[in-house]
């Protein structure tokens, strides 16, 4: 019997949906590597200047665990600690630069450590919503416009960045039109891209999600993968807390609208219940959990500028994602639905003493929504059957994606600025190779202080990092204190008290952000255990200082 061969349609389709995913895969791979890498000639890490502030965290937590005593921490089945707020546990989802950190001590350059992960986790988002919007409407047309607008937001940013730019302007931008509530403009700073490239566990985390609408949308479902799943939506509470809140969402949501899937789903809940309980009971406990409606205009929230502000900042698709899903087949609409509870979750409640950080439930949501925004947008355009078609999809698709393509530029036209690696600052090889790895400094700069490089614990890193997570003790007065008494008497029992084995001392009369430190008296009156080469930076033992004192 002769073989069937299949027909030039299907070829078509199948080699159409290899280029998109070839072209997923490769946009992942230049987002990650455009925005971190590595100079191999001065051995120094690269970091877009998009990065450079969110980085000075992130460096030091990978560096903890690659270079420090973090990874020996957990491995005992202890938390690990914040680098940058020592004596405190990670407050933040640690296991993602856990992962990366041990994939640098296992040999990969911490650019490839932690790219790889970022790509992958990137990829799978992007592959997601593809499959899962392709799942629900059965259109390779409706998943390549979901997966378009969710790289090109549809805020309406477009209109600032016109009032005071023209087009060809896009080949030099370096600033978002919009940057709220950091910068300028009503539109948030939340829709580009620069998130993914700034917390590099967030795509993978909205990955889980969006695969776990893909397994409950199919039809048949057996009790390994529901364990499977269990297990993954387990370890959420050290991978990314809030999209265990939005797990739990979707779960509820899947067990009210999937009747036929809720004994897989009561396996699910029950095997990520094991798991999470005790990490739960781990952890610190939180007060930050607060009413507070109106996310970043809660201060100035009325009744007309609550749909204004949301309009500003989901442009036309705060019109086409509610309509869009009265018309959108049944099987999508329970798939979907959870979106609209995760959004009026994160307009009605603070969940981090930063409400800022409510960005990521709607990130999800808008990822769900944009789903429906696609399918309304083709199904209008495939009703048209003139050549208006083309017209009108490029008309649809230019405003959902103008202010995305935008903010796309800023991203490509940015640059990276170097940080020395640790054997090519003499000051980190120095700690690197003299102090243990579970040492604390008392830090005379907060970013990339040559000890963070070096994998190990700073008293306090830049303030907003710990404040952001809910840390209220004032260790930025305590430095003052301790730089600035010079008396012994004075300090030493507050370097006692906070475990700090070393002090650093170097100049720091131009930046009023930091104590100021009198060299001339650490030096005249205890002897440092380094000197650098050009004699400005400085590192004392706490022995020495106090046992002189």
């Amino acid at each position: 019997m002769k073989k069937a061969e299949p027909n030039s349609r299907e070829m078509k389709k199948h080699f159409g949906e290899y280029v998109v995913i070839t072209t997923m895969l490769l946009f992942s791979f230049w987002l990650m590597f455009h925005t971190f890498g590595y100079d191999r000639k001065t051995d120094s890490i690269l970091i877009a200047s998009r990065l450079w502030s969110d980085f000075g965290a992130h460096i030091p937590m990978i560096r903890s665990f690659s270079m420090g005593a973090n990874l020996d921490r957990m491995l005992q089945g202890s938390l690990p600690d914040y680098p940058i707020y020592p004596g405190e546990p990670v407050r933040y989802h640690s296991l993602f630069y856990a992962l990366v950190g041990l994939l640098e001590k296992l040999g990969l350059r911490i650019d490839w450590a932690l790219n790889i992960p970022s790509i992958l986790g990137f990829f799978a988002l992007l592959l997601g919503i593809y499959v899962l919007a392709q799942k629900l409407f059965k259109s390779a047309a409706t998943a390549s416009l979901s997966v378009l607008f969710f790289l090109f937001n549809g805020s309406l940013s477009f209109i600032k960045y016109f009032s005071e730019h023209s087009i060809t302007e896009l080949l030099t931008i370096r600033e978002f039109p919009s940057f709220a509530p950091w910068g300028p403009g009503q539109i948030s700073a939340f829709w580009n891209l620069n998130i993914y490239t700034n917390q590099r566990h967030l795509a993978a985390g909205f990955a889980i999600g969006v695969w776990f609408l893909v397994w409950v949308a199919r039809s048949r479902k057996n009790i390994v993968s529901a364990i499977g799943w269990g297990l993954l939506i387990g370890i959420l509470p050290y991978f990314h807390q809030p999209m265990l809140l939005i797990m739990a969402i979707i779960l509820t949501s899947c067990f009210l609208f999937f009747p036929t899937s809720r004994f897989s789903l009561i396996i699910v809940g029950a095997v990520a219940a094991v798991l999470i309980a005790p990490q739960l009971l781990m952890m610190p406990k939180s007060e930050s959990l607060a009413w507070f409606p109106g996310y970043l205009i809660h201060d100035d929230l009325t009744i007309p500028r609550f749909p204004w502000y949301w309009f500003q900042n989901l442009g036309l698709h705060a019109i086409l994602i509610p309509l869009g899903f009265f018309f959108i087949p049944n099987v999508a609409k329970r798939a979907l639905a959870p979106l609209f509870a995760i959004f009026l979750v994160a307009n009605l409640f603070r969940f981090s003493v930063e409400v800022a950080a409510n960005h990521k439930f709607f990130n999800f949501a808008l990822i769900l929504g944009n789903i429906i925004s696609a399918y309304v947008v083709w199904t209008i355009v495939s009703k048209i059957r003139t050549v208006l078609k083309y017209a009108a999809l490029f008309v649809f698709v230019g405003i959902l994606t103008l202010s995305g393509i935008i903010d796309f530029f800023v991203i490509r036209n940015d640059v990276k600025g170097a940080v020395a690696d640790v054997t090519a600052d003499e000051r980190a090889a120095w700690i690197a190779q003299n102090t243990p790895k579970d040492a604390i400094f008392l830090n005379s700069s907060f970013l990339y202080h040559p000890a963070s490089v070096a994998g190990r614990s700073i008293f306090l890193g830049w303030p907003y990092f710990p404040w952001s997570l809910g840390y209220t003790g004032n260790r930025h007065e305590l430095m003052r204190t301790m730089y600035e008494s010079h008396d012994p008497k004075v300090f030493c029992p507050l370097l006692a008290e906070y475990s700090i084995d070393y002090v650093t001392v170097e100049n720091t009369h131009n930046d009023p952000n930091l104590p100021v430190i009198d060299v001339n008296y650490f030096i005249s009156q205890f002897q440092p255990v380094y000197s650098s080469q050009d004699a400005t930076y400085y590192i004392f033992t706490r022995q020495e200082l106090c046992q002189a004192g």
